[in-house]
């Protein structure tokens, strides 16, 4: 860094000098700097809490809001990181995603020493979002001098698993008549390379998915009694799925039409699939995940839905193809049969 000297026309570099050195403390000086300030993380935030005790007894440094509603979590170091610096964080991060807005309101006032109601307020006029978006999305920023080998290969790497992580130096500088600067880089993301950076670690995550995942629309092509093998033989795995695929294909064996998920929900409810609709609603979600399962093919040959066609999109009116029908409810009868008797 350099000073110009206008007059002599010439730059006067700034002497680097490390914050233990300078005598510069984390936690009253830095910590206070960044709490005041915090634009120099180079975002708008709003400071919620400082110093936040949390379950294990560790305490956080400084939690904010960014106009997103999503919660932020600051961990400061005086020079280097350490090793360890992002794994912390990311415990804090865990614990501070389960925060509800109720939750944040109460630290917030807190740290205001002021009423939930006026901390809600200025929560909601500094956010650019709904209050029901807060806290849907966490970001953790890493502020340090230097950051050490093994935290950015590990901040680069989380970032490709769609961690929102970045690691932001602050460097201190002495002019020669003792005055202090502070230079703020984003080092991870680099800004000039943001939106390459997000765009490859979209592309990586992406082609991740692809490498990993078991979903298929695929429909099987079997002749019948290949099919009805296949079919028996999902019906004897033994697993917690397999009765309540029974109950669902039972409720589209009843009428020769299509099922919307809202009413399949309400009867698997109501036949006790589920202690609450939205439970009922989850086990659809494992019933629909397992019939999108490359490995079953056969199922979907039988059972028609519609989808827009990717993975985790929502999947609506169930049908059994009307050829399979009576094929489906002789095996189903069959399973039934079979389960009376092995509890007798």
């Amino acid at each position: 860094m350099y000073k110009l000297d206008a007059e002599g026309k010439r730059l006067i570099p700034l002497a680097y000098n490390s914050f233990s050195d300078l005598g510069v403390m984390e936690r009253f000086d830095i910590q206070e700097w960044v709490e005041k300030t915090p634009s120099i993380l180079g975002q708008e935030l709003l400071v919620i809490a400082k110093e936040l005790p949390l379950p294990s007894g560790i305490r956080l440094d400084l939690l904010a809001i960014d106009k997103q509603a999503n919660l932020i979590i600051i961990e400061l170091k005086r020079d280097k990181s350490g090793r360890d610096v992002e794994w912390q964080a990311i415990k804090y991060a865990s614990y501070c995603s389960n925060f509800s807005p109720d939750d944040i309101f109460t630290y917030y006032a807190q740290y205001l020493q002021a009423d939930v109601d006026e901390a809600k307020l200025r929560v909601e006029e500094f956010i650019d979002e709904e209050l029901d978006k807060l806290n849907q999305d966490q970001q953790i920023l890493l502020v340090a001098t230097e950051f050490h080998p093994d935290v950015v290969s590990a901040v680069l790497w989380l970032r490709e698993y769609g961690i929102e992580i970045k690691c932001i130096r602050l460097r201190p500088y002495l002019d020669d008549v003792g005055n202090l600067f502070i230079i703020s880089d984003v080092i991870i993301p680099l800004p000039e390379a943001k939106d390459y950076l997000q765009r490859r670690e979209a592309k990586q995550r992406e082609a991740r998915r692809v490498r990993t995942s078991t979903f298929s629309l695929e429909k099987g092509d079997f002749d019948l009694p290949e099919l009805e093998q296949k079919l028996r033989k999902t019906f004897a795995r033994q697993s917690t799925l397999i009765p309540r695929l029974i109950r669902f294909l039972k409720i589209l064996l009843s009428e020769d039409r299509s099922f919307g998920r809202e009413e399949i929900k309400r009867k698997l409810f109501e036949e006790g699939i589920g202690s609450n609709i939205g439970q009922s609603g989850r086990y659809l979600s494992n019933i629909s995940q397992f019939l999108t399962k490359k490995s079953n093919a056969h199922l979907r040959q039988v059972i028609e839905f519609d989808t827009s066609g990717g993975l985790g999109d929502t999947k609506d009116n169930y049908r059994v193809v009307p050829e399979y029908r009576d094929m489906l409810s002789l095996l189903i009868e069959e399973w039934e049969r079979d389960q009376v008797k092995a509890f007798t």
